[in-house]
């Protein structure tokens, strides 16, 4: 309850200062000043260095607190798609990705897909195990390179995939939640600009420490 006492509180003084600066009361025009007002304060401290003495305000940082929100965001998507997969014949994302890349081809390497889903290679196979086991891919030799295989997805592999679709685009709807048309082209892009930045780092630094990746990397972009 204190918490909701105090979010009050902060709305109230904002509300004061609102109606000093603007001295209207449309609660759409307020709505937008106070998003001004919240996201003028955080970046503000957006180029401060972090104090660790003073850990409980650390989410005072806007690198922080995004990197907070997206690790929530990647739990509560995680949640959602647990419930689809509830009578499916796998039982993680990962799996589902591997079935809906061997959708778009003929067939792929083992060690192609496991690279395109960035996993590590003992994670990939058992995840081939697994489906293996479940009969929803066919392995067979590289007719160009006799020490690799090959994977494809089997007759029942492409139904259950195929029919996972329809749910996977309602969770996927969910996950967007209350965003509207701009505010998901503007996260898509913004997504976009980062996964760009972390392929490179994953193609060409990954086995880097995070101090080395720190100073190669962020110095670039606060520059």
């Amino acid at each position: 309850m204190s918490d909701q006492i105090n979010l009050i509180k902060q709305v109230l003084q904002h509300i004061e200062t609102y109606e000093n600066e603007v001295g209207n009361c449309d609660i759409r025009e307020f709505s937008i000043y106070l998003k001004d007002k919240v996201l003028e304060t955080t970046s503000a401290n957006f180029s401060n260095n972090l104090d660790i003495a003073d850990y409980k305000n650390f989410k005072v940082h806007p690198e922080v607190e995004f990197s907070t929100l997206l690790v929530q965001l990647y739990k509560f998507s995680k949640h959602y798609v647990k419930k689809v997969f509830q009578d499916k014949p796998w039982s993680s994302i990962d799996e589902y990705g591997f079935l809906a890349s061997l959708l778009l081809t003929d067939s792929i390497s083992k060690n192609e897909l496991i690279n395109m889903h960035m996993l590590e290679m003992s994670s990939g196979s058992e995840i081939f195990k697994r489906l293996l086991k479940n009969r929803l891919i066919n392995e067979f030799p590289d007719e160009n390179d006799k020490r690799a295989k090959r994977v494809s997805l089997t007759d029942e592999g492409r139904r259950h995939i195929i029919s996972a679709f329809d749910e996977m685009y309602k969770v996927s709807q969910i996950i967007i939640g209350n965003l509207d048309e701009n505010e998901i082209k503007e996260a898509i892009g913004i997504f976009n600009k980062l996964s760009i930045f972390h392929h490179h780092i994953h193609d060409f630094d990954k086995n880097s420490s995070v101090d080395e990746l720190h100073e190669k990397y962020l110095f670039k972009v606060n520059m």
